[in-house]
C-alpha cells in the first residue's frame, strides 16, 4: 500500500496583501492612466524601475512616493 506524501502548504501569513512590484500595465491601472503615460513617467525618472530578467517592474514604494509629491498641472 503506497501512501501519498503530505504536502505542507507554504505559510504566506507574513506576505503583504498587495504586490511589492507591479508591471507597467498594473501601474497604469492603479494610477488610472495609460501604459504610455507610465512609460513617460519612467523615462522622466518620476517612477523607479527594476529589471528582473526581461521584465520591467515598478516598486510599490516608488508609486507611493510619486503620489505624495506635488506635481505641476498642465
Amino acid at each position: 500500500m503506497r501512501m501519498e506524501a503530505s504536502h505542507n502548504p507554504i505559510d504566506t501569513d507574513w506576505m503583504p496583501d498587495s504586490p511589492l512590484l507591479l508591471t507597467k500595465e498594473q501601474t497604469a491601472a492603479l494610477l488610472n492612466v495609460s501604459v504610455r503615460t507610465v512609460g513617460n513617467l519612467l523615462a522622466r525618472r518620476e517612477l523607479v524601475r527594476r529589471k528582473i530578467g526581461t521584465r520591467t517592474l515598478i516598486p510599490r514604494t516608488s508609486i507611493d512616493a510619486f503620489l505624495k509629491r506635488d506635481h505641476a498641472t498642465q
